[in-house]
């Protein structure tokens, strides 16, 4: 078996890591003192693992759709989701029985949505370019926040308690997530 390239990068960390980056690359992380042929070693033994999250990435790179938004187009779709996303908050808080303080609409690239103490939730814009069922789980998931400040088993209860297939949901939201790449002129 050939050695698989990879990229080393020595660290005062005390033991190995590896990782497969987005573009299939593959970098080890190792501690200062630890010999090259125990690193070889160490990647080799994981070639098949190396193989299947390249396999994956690159079937994941051929589903991808990029969305290029102007700063204005920006604009408008986040007007658009603040009235969008309000009355989904109202019509699932109302059902849920909760009671939640600010919408707000953001720009966020890695988070769908998050809930904080005073009971605001905060949404990105590109929750919009998402189905209907992925955008009332988001919702739902933060309202839950309002009861369960956590991602304990009760929280997860009361998100079951609205949505009975949230795992599907969040399934799909992830694969969802891997699929849109969303560019913003500067």
């Amino acid at each position: 078996m050939n050695m698989l390239e990879y990229e080393l990068i020595r660290t005062k960390r005390k033991t190995l890591a590896l990782y497969v980056r987005t573009d299939g690359r593959v970098e080890v992380r190792a501690p200062l003192r630890t010999s090259k042929a125990y690193i070889d070693g160490f990647v080799g033994g994981k070639q098949e693992w190396i193989a299947n999250v390249q396999s994956k990435l690159s079937k994941r790179q051929e589903t991808q759709r990029t969305i290029r938004l102007t700063a204005a187009e920006v604009k408008e779709y986040k007007k658009k989701a603040q009235k969008f996303f309000q009355l989904k908050c109202q019509y699932f808080a109302l059902q849920m029985g909760v009671k939640y303080g600010n919408v707000k609409v953001n720009s966020a690239k890695t988070r769908w949505g998050s809930c904080n103490r005073k009971g605001d939730i905060n949404l990105t814009y590109r929750l919009l370019f998402a189905s209907e069922e992925l955008i009332d789980y988001v919702v739902v998931h933060e309202l839950a926040h309002i009861r369960e400040m956590n991602h304990s088993n009760r929280f997860w209860a009361v998100v079951e308690q609205m949505m009975p297939d949230y795992r599907e949901r969040r399934k799909k939201l992830r694969d969802f997530q891997h699929e849109l790449i969303m560019e913003e002129e500067k």
